[in-house]
């Protein structure tokens, strides 16, 4: 690459890019853009090869003489300063060119700072090697930004959502979920500031210590699930195995300690003064396996069922947090805040593209009307006609009691986003989707699946009062049923077949007891090929 500002006898010359796209690379740096994971790679890169090293001053060099050029002639925008680089069939005024000569020691200052700046933000962050980052689903990263088969050094990390599974020394494995804060302190000891993981730890060695904020919890050969609650709290589960679950005291008083056996677990409180144990271990509080890989992000050959509840085609021109009312099948928009009662079925055609109907299942003679052509659900149970809104294009709910808005997560995923759009379904409703509708709006598509994750989250403000049931129906005949325990939030992954004559989709929630905290979300709810 040459940069011909200079005459012929006084041209800079810079060698070929060390490794492919480095020119775009450094593009993005000088203009911000540039996300952790790409500044790591540049960083690690540089430390290593000293032809990266040079190149990486080389450009910055010239970058700060053609940007300091430009901001004096005003000929060159300072958008382009890596292209206008590599443009060697250009040539700029000798009044330019004079100017580079002028400016050149002043750039090669500029672009060791940069370079030092650089390394310097590197190595602060390059602590012993403690694992490797094995595999992972949907990860956000802020912060450090690990890649899969990427070493792990000591350090913090803060995983925002998704799912990552770390191998940590010789034979631990922690699993963690979104969000979650911890910081890798040696290949036998991590800290869990925030969230939840799963450790699994082969019987030798023993010892692998899981330190909260309130609790160090010690493995004797097996596998358990740690949370961090916001509150200083710690909840330590026994999957497999026995652990040793100490309050920290920090050195107040006298520290104390149980055993924790297979199928138990234990709490420490917040205070650091109570240890509880002789509880029973919640399998549901955790994920145990990562999901195969994400569906691609682009929904060309798939229909979002949320996107049309928000009154869009399905394929993400609908409006986030647009439902539809159960009562007038008008489109509403914003939050429910309000539990309303009829204590009797109701059913309403809706006018929207792709949907036929929204009711209200109350269940007293078991026989609920689910569809405009007069199809009946004769299996549905009895309920107490409570409903909170409206199934909505969104994956947010609004707390009555302590007036905050909460994100769903399943699984680590944040839901109810372009990327991974939610419809919300707080029992008891229910919502026909007209398919013959769906496929006459979209001719490319052929429709043959129903794919969603479904579930209650885990990190909910309050215990739910009651359990609740989710109902699948294709032409008003049972698909699937789903039941969400009271004392349990199971995530299941819906992926049924729809054969080509089915006409309705019929999505239903249903609670026989109170609903508060039922909080139902279809996450990915799509409509594809078989």
């Amino acid at each position: 690459m040459y940069a011909e500002d200079i005459g012929p006898s006084e041209r800079i010359i810079m060698s070929k890019p060390p490794f492919p796209n480095m020119d775009e690379l450094l593009q993005r740096l000088l203009d911000g853009n540039a996300n952790q994971e790409e500044v790591q790679h540049l960083a690690d890169a540089i430390l290593a090869d000293p032809q990266v090293r040079d190149y990486y001053i080389d450009s910055m060099v010239v970058a700060a003489v053609v940007r300091r050029s430009s901001h004096v002639t005003g000929d060159l925008s300072k958008a382009d300063l890596i292209r206008a680089l590599s443009a060697a069939e250009r040539r700029r005024s000798s009044t330019r060119s004079k100017l580079l000569l002028y400016t050149i020691a002043a750039a090669l200052l500029i672009g060791g700072v940069v370079f030092f700046g650089l390394t310097s933000f590197v190595r602060e962050g390059r602590g012993p090697v403690i694992g490797v980052l094995v595999e992972d689903y949907c990860t956000q990263w802020q912060g450090r930004h690990p890649s899969v088969g990427g070493v792990l050094r000591a350090g913090p990390y803060y995983l925002r959502s998704g799912l990552a599974r770390m191998g940590i020394g010789a034979g631990a494995s922690l699993l963690l979920e979104g969000p979650c804060r911890l910081e890798l302190k040696g290949p036998m000891e991590v800290d869990l500031r925030s969230g939840r993981l799963v450790a699994t730890v082969e019987a030798q060695p023993k010892g692998f210590q899981v330190r909260t904020p309130t609790a160090l919890i010690t493995d004797m050969g097996t596998q358990f699930g740690v949370i961090a609650h916001p509150d200083g709290s710690t909840e330590a589960h026994v999957l497999k195995g026995q652990i040793r679950v100490t309050v920290d005291t920090q050195g107040a008083e006298q520290s104390r300690s149980i055993l924790v056996n297979e199928g138990s677990a234990a709490v420490v409180g917040a205070d650091r003064h109570t240890l509880q144990g002789g509880l029973a271990a919640r399998v549901d509080l955790f994920v145990l396996e990562i999901p195969p890989a994400s569906q691609p992000a682009n929904l060309k050959r798939r229909i979002s069922l949320a996107d049309i509840v928000g009154g869009g085609n399905g394929r993400g021109t609908g409006t986030l947090e647009r439902g539809i009312d159960l009562v007038t099948g008008q489109p509403f928009t914003g939050l429910p805040n309000t539990i309303r009662w009829v204590r009797q079925d109701r059913f309403q055609p809706v006018r929207s593209k792709g949907v036929d109907s929204v009711f209200i299942p109350y269940g007293a003679s078991g026989r609920v009307t689910i569809s405009t052509t007069g199809l009946v659900f004769t299996g549905c149970p009895r309920t107490r006609g409570s409903y909170y809104g409206g199934p909505a294009n969104s994956g947010r709910f609004f707390d009555i009691l302590t007036q905050q808005v909460f994100v769903t997560r399943l699984n680590g995923v944040t839901y109810g986003t372009p990327a991974h759009p939610a419809m919300t379904l707080h029992p008891n409703a229910g919502i026909t989707f007209d398919l013959d509708e769906i496929r006459r709006d979209n001719p490319d598509v052929l429709i043959g699946r129903f794919t969603a994750t479904c579930g209650i989250p885990r990190d909910l403000p309050h215990p739910r009062f009651s359990h609740a049931d989710v109902w699948v129906l294709l032409d008003g005949q049972l698909s699937v049923h789903l039941n969400f325990p009271q004392e349990q939030n199971p995530v299941y992954k819906i992926d049924i077949p729809i054969p080509a004559h089915v006409r309705f989709l019929t999505l239903m929630a249903t609670c026989s007891g109170r609903a508060d905290y039922s909080w139902i979300v279809f996450g990915d709810p799509f409509l594809g090929e078989p």
